[in-house]
């Protein structure tokens, strides 16, 4: 066996060159250690967020402004070509609200962005924003995007613009792996602004103690996969991020462990995220931010799918979210230490068009109460679902506090397994919640339930109304096609899917789930490693938990070249 590379004191590893890839040995042989206000940047600038690019324009847009439209007609195409990124915004919709608890998402928020000044901030009237890949530049007036094209329909009486900027592109296929690094509480450590096909992957982060750990800034279709990210013992702070996506399209952040982040993965104003069976792990006492989190304003149409959490939440910060999925997630809403806060799913005034679907619910030792909501108003924190508030539940309802009835009427709650609802016999609490009989609790749907206080199939929403007879057979996944190679472990193998109503467990089950949950690779990895008497992992190794053993390991790579400053 070779012997350890030895740690290494980086002030700043700065690279702005497409096809880059700064590689180790791996997590438990190549060590760096951050200096002071130092990060790793794979992309546009020199600091943690990069630096704005220039060549910044705007065109109007006219045409191919349906969903799924790929060939868009514009007033110009001057300035975009062949494999550029660009934004397609409009003026916001009716569910887009950049105003919020902590005041408006306007310039220094970093919210979509703001056409009139050619600025990538001050989105208090284009809040939410999707980045698509030109794949032809057609004539003067047409350009062709990649598939899936726009992802809703766009209004012609809210101005449709394409925004984009050239001077310089987004780099391209960079990557950061198989290493630790010890982040030294700076902020945006591992940073990849304006970066698109990006990756982190196999790489421990130490000393997370500050913002942004692994961040992603305007990219389109990066990924973070097999980390693990170590935050500190302490109370935490607000602005303690794990893996930070502000304003990035179609990222992926799949199969990670994050132990004792404030706020672990945090999407702001992104679209068409995918986070995946990550694991997180808190033991901060008192924290009231979710475990995954919407941020800023406008997130949206996003797959947060099979991870094992305490809290998922959709906060009303400094904007709102719309058109969200959670999807066979375990939210139990009781992290270790904590004695407040200790809600399963936050849903704030302003999150409209939610789908919960499937879903592992609730702590049988903690939750007795279905549901705070200004109808059914809670004193203690033993209940599952905080939805429509304007901060919290425990705030009330006031003139400062208003209430936004829609959070609710447009949330979609469907064939969850949570530790209050009645099973189908009546006879015990801890069953599956399907509720079609708007709450007269006398149908056959929910006749047995008595939390199904109204009916929770959002088919009365306005605008994006739900199905009225949802029906009760679920996909496995909304995004993988079958079990993939890592989630064979050397732990055990959970079955696939690992978590849901229709989940049977029988082994390396998470418990106080009523054997509707597996323990996901992820979870099995963290368990199962050397971990200090804090819990953090003390020799984290992907390669160590995740897919078959027999595997080969990738060759090494030749005529490496990296510039550090």
């Amino acid at each position: 066996m070779s012997p350890p590379v030895p740690t290494l004191g980086l002030a700043r590893f700065f690279c702005n060159k497409s096809n880059v890839v700064l590689r180790g040995a791996g997590p438990q042989q190549t060590f760096i250690t951050l200096g002071n206000g130092a990060n790793i940047l794979m992309g546009n600038g020199t600091g943690g967020q990069g630096s704005y690019p220039t060549g910044v324009g705007k065109t109007n847009w006219t045409g191919g402004l349906t969903k799924g439209s790929t060939v868009l007609t514009v007033a110009s195409t001057s300035g975009m070509s062949v494999g550029q990124t660009v934004i397609v915004t409009q003026k916001n919709a009716a569910y887009v609200f950049p105003d919020a608890v902590e005041g408006t998402c306007v310039s220094g928020n970093s919210c979509g962005v703001n056409p009139g000044a050619n600025s990538f901030v001050g989105a208090e009237d284009h809040a939410q924003i999707e980045i698509v890949l030109i794949h032809s530049v057609d004539s003067a007036t047409q350009l062709t995007i990649e598939t899936p094209g726009v992802s809703h329909d766009f209004s012609s009486g809210l101005s449709p613009i394409v925004f984009f900027w050239n001077s310089p592109k987004n780099f391209q296929y960079m990557g950061i792996e198989s290493m630790t690094v010890n982040v030294n509480g700076n902020d945006h450590a591992l940073s990849l602004p304006f970066c698109d096909y990006c990756w982190v992957k196999n790489v421990a982060v130490t000393n997370a103690t500050d913002r942004g750990d692994i961040f992603f800034y305007f990219g389109y279709r990066d990924e973070a996969e097999d980390n693990y990210i170590g935050g500190d013992s302490s109370v935490g702070h607000p602005t303690q991020y794990g893996f930070e996506l502000l304003e990035t399209t179609f990222a992926k952040i799949q199969n990670n462990i994050v132990v004792n982040e404030t706020s672990p993965v945090m999407t702001e104003g992104s679209y068409g995220t995918v986070l995946g069976y990550n694991y997180v792990l808190r033991n901060i006492r008192d924290n009231q931010f979710a475990a995954l989190n919407t941020h800023l304003s406008h997130a949206h149409s996003q797959l947060w799918e099979g991870n094992v959490v305490g809290t998922i939440g959709y906060d009303n910060s400094w904007g709102s979210a719309s058109h969200m999925t959670a999807f066979r997630n375990v939210a139990h809403g009781h992290d270790p230490n904590a004695i407040n806060y200790r809600v399963a799913i936050k849903i704030n005034g302003h999150n409209q068009y939610v789908n919960v679907v499937g879903n592992v619910i609730g702590d049988p030792t903690l939750h007795t109460q279905y549901v705070c909501d200004s109808a059914h108003m809670q004193s203690a924190d033993n209940f599952e679902y905080d939805i429509g508030f304007w901060d919290a539940c425990d705030h009330g309802v006031d003139g400062a506090n208003p209430y936004d009835p829609v959070a609710g009427s447009s949330l979609m709650r469907w064939a969850n397994w949570d530790a209050v609802t009645f099973n189908a016999s009546g006879t015990s609490r801890h069953g599956t919640h399907y509720c079609t009989g708007g709450g007269s609790g006398v149908t056959a749907a929910d006749a047995y339930n008595a939390n199904c206080l109204a009916s929770e199939t959002a088919n009365s929403a306005p605008t994006f109304p739900g199905l009225a007879n949802p029906g009760t057979t679920l996909p496995a996944s909304f995004y993988l096609l079958g079990r993939p190679a890592w989630f064979v472990t050397p732990f055990g193998t959970p079955a696939f899917p690992p978590i849901g109503p229709d989940v049977a467990c029988t082994t390396n089950c998470i418990a106080n789930a009523g054997s509707h949950a597996a323990k996901i690779p992820a979870q099995l990895c963290y368990e199962n490693s050397a971990k200090n008497s804090a819990g953090f992992l003390t020799a984290f190794d992907a390669k160590a938990c995740y897919g078959s053993p027999t595997s080969p390991a990738p060759a090494p790579p030749t005529g490496v070249k990296a510039v550090v400053r």
